[in-house]
């Protein structure tokens, strides 16, 4: 079975681009994308995942953004393969989504990162490791064939300790938040996918998404200045993670840098 994971989805011209590469990917089974910058780069509404979903995603995954669409905060549990933040405690939605497709049911698990997601966030996160555990247990008490977990978080060494912490209890971590691709993908011993994170789908001419003006004068003056997601073309981040039928052991992993 070949899965692909395409990372954060920055705006329109995000959007843009998902469309128009998940229409030339027939070969693949499953499809999840984090969601969570598709609204003009900031969180994600009932419109951008419809879209998302038409365009062919099986499961959307989210972010630290959860707070920017205050009109989401009832909304997110009507949204079925919506998966938000497990260890985000004050949010109503889905802890993890379980979307059964060819007879075949995968569990995906979103979760946030500790560290420098803000003083919102952090205020109101359990630990990502033990919450991982208790979601972990209640997919299989489903009897799903595969667990992927999205760890959205910003510092490195914590992503990297959970692809270890899992290895033998899920089948793919991968990370998604600083919207540039690492280099590290990877099948651990055993037979676990892994990878720091995969990356941004949206505009190139643009600083993670951020106008790169805006992003320069923030840095220069030290002072505050309104979000403006920029809009042109958008590179495609992603990967590609097959698995063997039988084991359920991930036999390749291949990153997409478009």
């Amino acid at each position: 079975m070949k899965f692909l994971i395409v990372g954060d989805i920055v705006g329109r011209s995000g959007l843009d681009r998902l469309k128009i590469e998940l229409k030339k990917r027939n070969d693949v089974d499953f499809i999840i994308v984090n969601g969570e910058n598709s609204a003009s780069g900031r969180g994600l509404r009932t419109k951008e995942y419809n879209e998302i979903i038409s365009y062919g995603a099986d499961a959307i995954t989210m972010g630290n953004h959860m707070y920017y669409r205050k009109e989401m905060a009832t909304e997110y549990a009507k949204l079925p393969k919506l998966a938000i933040p497990a260890n985000l405690t004050n949010l109503v939605g889905n802890k993890n989504v379980i979307v059964e497709k060819n007879g075949i049911k995968v569990g995906v698990i979103n979760l946030l990162g500790t560290f420098a997601m803000g003083d919102m966030i952090e205020k109101n996160l359990d630990n990502p490791f033990k919450v991982v555990i208790e979601q972990i247990e209640e997919l299989k008490k489903n009897d799903v064939d595969y667990i992927f977990v999205d760890f959205h978080a910003e510092a490195t060494a914590e992503k990297i300790a959970m692809g270890f912490y899992l290895k033998d209890k899920v089948n793919c971590v991968f990370g998604t938040h600083t919207h540039v691709q690492t280099s590290d993908e990877r099948i651990l011993d055993t037979g676990m996918a892994y990878i720091t994170d995969v990356g941004m789908t949206g505009p190139k001419d643009s600083v993670l998404g951020l106008k790169q003006e805006i992003a320069i004068e923030r840095f220069t003056s030290g002072h505050f200045i309104h979000y403006e997601c920029s809009n042109n073309e958008a590179m495609f981040n992603a990967i590609e993670v097959e698995f063997d039928d039988k084991t359920k052991k991930a036999i390749s992993i291949k990153r997409i840098s478009e």
